[in-house]
């Protein structure tokens, strides 16, 4: 906390951003609380009615309205969700000027709205200067770090919790997890939530089933599973999830069906999902199918993600036609639904039908591509070998769009130079490029230039490769290779000799496609 408390000495003057009718509410006189109008705006919160919330709040606050410590949480929960600063920042003043900003609620529910939007230095400043503390503070405090990708911090201000004294709740613990899901602490949290009674907690051991799998430990995740009491829909989606994140999508599928038949739970839209990209995976359209069925019968189709589930699906598993019609047959689609069609098209060799229907897309005005809908469209292009649209739509996607081309954009065009033979263009396209080539720009070069015969530029790719990823033993074979087949046996001594010393080995591997007959 004291490294982050040296960047907050200065006192933090609140924004003062009022370009909206909310500047009106700073000019009133105060009066007396009106119960029934901050009981309007609890129930209106409740039911998600936020911006009515706001704009009676508004209204009534103009009008003499003076609302209390049970009122400004609820109102800052409105500004939290509606995604409006603004607002929160006038409510924040109303606080200060009637004295309710050192009221526990009151000062809970800033720190959310604070964190929410990532102004980590206010944040911090209203929780030093908190009278009271209680566990809900510590964790609002907490998890405001780890949304804003802050890991470190959220592990000092818990540490700092419970040196406090503050005992921290199952929501804490939930919140705090995810900050160890890239560090070497994932155990050693396991351990104290043992010792402090919470493993027998479900929403607790989700989130650390969530913590091992990203850590890619499938085995720890199962043995926490296991030791659930009474599983729930959302620690079966956890263990699934997982499974597919770390390439396992058979025992995924595997977990789908355990959990109906064992489990006596139906699965919702995330278990859908999950199982959709599985069925893409393994290539494995009847299953698809059987999910799809499911799908029809609970009601499950008119859910956006799972719609585009279907597309993806689909279209990976190369029946092209289901995938056209679960699209058309969409009520409402976002960018992910065009995008995902758009990727079939260029996946099953359909670049003129991908682009087809990008430029549909742009017609219709409803949803604006993103960085992925370009990465789909050029991709398509390389596959189809569609050099000069394809060089169109990279050329204006930042004048067109707004997106800057990354580093994948780059990709899918050196890989559509490649593909088309055009190698001294590819290099060429590389140097210019506004940063260094990374592994999948050389790798994109090597494959082509090795089946089209061009030594050289097989050579200076897998040179490269060689340089980036020194301990790939796959990456010295493929040059060894490129030497063997040109006659230079000096230099195929010498790759594995240099393997040899830093004890590389290549692996074989297998794979496996499921064929629906």
């Amino acid at each position: 906390m004291m490294r982050f408390r040296s960047m907050c000495r200065r006192r933090y003057t609140i924004p003062n951003p009022y370009p909206n009718h909310f500047a009106l509410l700073l000019h009133t006189q105060p009066c007396d609380s009106n119960p029934t109008i901050s009981s309007v705006i609890q129930e209106l919160v409740q039911a998600g009615h936020f911006l009515k919330a706001l704009e009676l709040y508004a209204h009534h606050f103009n009008h003499g309205f003076r609302p209390d410590n049970q009122t400004f949480p609820y109102i800052l929960k409105a500004s939290t969700q509606l995604g409006d600063p603004t607002s929160g920042f006038i409510i924040h003043n109303h606080a200060i000027k009637l004295g309710y900003d050192s009221n526990l609620f009151v000062g809970n529910s800033l720190l959310l709205f604070y964190g929410r939007f990532g102004w980590l230095e206010p944040m911090h400043y209203l929780f030093e200067n908190m009278p009271q503390r209680n566990v809900v503070t510590w964790t609002a405090v907490i998890s405001a770090f780890n949304q804003n990708h802050q890991p470190d911090l959220a592990v000092e201000f818990f540490n700092d919790m419970l040196v406090s004294g503050c005992r921290p709740n199952s929501f804490t613990m939930a919140t705090l997890l995810p900050s160890f899901s890239c560090r070497q602490g994932s155990s050693q949290i396991h351990s104290f939530l043992i010792k402090s009674g919470f493993e027998s907690d479900i929403f607790v051991s989700t989130a650390m089933i969530d913590v091992y799998a990203k850590c890619g430990f499938m085995f720890s995740a199962r043995r926490v599973f296991d030791e659930i009491p009474e599983r729930n829909l959302i620690s079966w989606n956890s263990m699934m999830r997982g499974h597919a994140q770390n390439g396992d999508a058979k025992k995924s599928m595997q977990l789908f069906v355990e959990m109906r038949i064992s489990g006596g739970l139906e699965p919702d839209s995330f278990s859908v999902v999950t199982a959709l990209r599985c069925c893409a995976s393994l290539v494995s359209l009847g299953q698809g199918m059987e999910i799809h069925g499911y799908v029809y019968r609970s009601g499950l189709e008119r859910i956006l993600i799972v719609g585009n589930g279907l597309v993806d699906m689909y279209g990976k598993c190369g029946a092209l036609e289901l995938a056209e019609r679960v699209f058309y047959q969409m009520q409402k689609k976002d960018v992910s639904s065009w995008t995902a069609l758009i990727i079939c098209y260029g996946l099953n060799g359909q670049g003129a039908k991908a682009i087809s229907l990008f430029e549909k897309m742009k017609k219709t005005r409803a949803v604006s591509p993103n960085s992925v809908t370009l990465i789909a469209v050029l991709s398509a292009c390389s596959h189809s070998c569609l050099i000069e649209e394809g060089f169109g739509y990279f050329r204006d996607m930042s004048v067109d769009f707004g997106i800057e081309p990354t580093m994948i954009h780059y990709l899918c065009m050196v890989d559509m130079l490649g593909r088309a033979g055009f190698f001294q263009e590819a290099l060429k396209f590389i140097s210019e490029m506004p940063f260094q080539a990374n592994a999948q720009i050389w790798e994109a070069l090597l494959g082509p230039a090795t089946i089209q015969g061009d030594r050289k530029v097989a050579e200076m790719a897998a040179k490269r490769l060689v340089e980036l990823e020194p301990e790939n033993p796959d990456l010295h074979v493929q040059l060894a290779n490129i030497y063997a087949k040109a006659g230079q046996w000096e230099d195929v001594a010498k790759i594995r000799g240099r393997m040899n010393a830093m004890r590389l080995q290549k692996i074989t591997g297998k794979s496996l496609v499921k064929v629906v007959k």
